[in-house]
């Protein structure tokens, strides 16, 4: 029986069709759907800062907690900057975009009960910590994601979370 269903996504298309996959999984078993998205280390692709700068969403969203400003200064960290915090209010905008998103997308097919985490560190320990949290049946993520040719060298995001989960794990194309 699959009651818990974790979802990693992160804006490419394989997430997009995993997340197909998953939102028609828990629709049909009735199971729990846990969104999660880990902000990315990397700078921000210029077609999202641009969006975000169109949009004006950076002026309109502002840190609502204390734990989002370090979020902040902790990605911009990783961008190689302390005072770069441009860039990651866009990474955090475009994550809370895609879990929304992807939220609205699982209620709209009958899945009653859909959640959310949004995390930051290390991709796939990030995502099994969520499964592990919820005790989930299944994880479903895409085969490539966003990231770099890093991969290659240190291995796949779903190749670690396929060898290292303790539920099943399905991996779309």
């Amino acid at each position: 029986m699959i009651k818990n269903i974790v979802l990693a996504i992160d804006g490419s298309d394989p997430a997009k069709h995993a997340q197909d996959v998953a939102i028609d999984m828990a629709s049909r078993y009735d199971a729990g759907l846990i969104l999660v998205h880990v902000l990315t280390h990397d700078h921000p692709p210029g077609e999202f800062a641009r969006m975000a700068e169109v949009e004006d969403m950076l002026e309109s969203h502002k840190p609502e907690a204390r734990s989002k400003e370090d979020t902040y200064k902790s990605i911009a960290r990783f961008l190689g900057s302390v005072n770069n915090e441009k860039e990651a209010r866009i990474i955090v905008l475009i994550g809370e975009q895609l879990l929304k998103k992807a939220s609205k997308s699982a209620s709209q097919a009958g899945v009653a009960n859909v959640t959310t985490e949004i995390r930051d560190g290390d991709f796939a320990n990030c995502i099994l910590e969520v499964a592990k949290k919820v005790d989930a049946d299944m994880i479903v993520l895409g085969r490539r994601g966003l990231s770099n040719l890093k991969g290659f060298v240190t291995g796949s995001v779903s190749h670690k979370v396929s060898q290292r989960a303790e539920c099943s794990v399905l991996t779309v194309k």
